[in-house]
């Protein structure tokens, strides 16, 4: 593996532990049950089932990093698992998903990169649904930065890998 791919799966895999993971669970911790579920309207989608999605999403990829000749029967662009609306149990599966992506990502000899890009393109873009949303409902602002979530602090985390 070159040098660049190797740095670009890095990267990609302390952003997705190291950011979006933290943003994910602290944006979560801030709703209610009821602010979970809440479709705020007609087709939309509520912020537990943005957050199922992108889980499936990322099962999905881990899979196929764990094992590249995966195939899947049909895809989840329209999948938007609402769940119990347990946010406990919504924040341990969202942290056991990230948690064998990393492992996957770790063990996998031949990670596609374009697979990974859209995967964390596709969490990011998600995570930005929902940060915005939970923060309008809660009144809430996350101070992510203030907290050390930053690309400093990405870096930092990169280097001591």
């Amino acid at each position: 593996m070159d040098e660049t791919l190797r740095q670009f799966i890095t990267i990609s895999k302390h952003r997705m532990i190291h950011h979006y993971l933290p943003k994910l669970t602290a944006s979560l911790e801030s709703l209610d049950e009821s602010t979970l579920r809440l479709k705020e309207a007609e087709g939309m989608n509520s912020i537990g089932g943005i957050v199922g999605h992108v889980l499936l999403h990322i099962r999905r990829n881990t899979q196929r990093f764990r094992d590249p000749s995966a195939v899947f029967a049909q895809g989840i662009e329209n999948e938007f698992p609402e769940g119990n609306g347990d946010k406990r149990a919504l924040i341990a599966e969202a942290e056991e998903a990230f948690q064998a992506f990393d492992e996957a990502v770790c063990a996998c000899r031949d990670v596609d990169m374009y697979d990974l890009y859209h995967l964390v393109e596709h969490t990011g873009y998600h995570l930005g649904q929902i940060i915005d949303r939970a923060q309008r409902l809660t009144g809430t602002r996350y101070r992510f930065m203030q907290s050390g979530i930053s690309e400093t602090a990405l870096k930092a985390w990169i280097v001591g890998d």
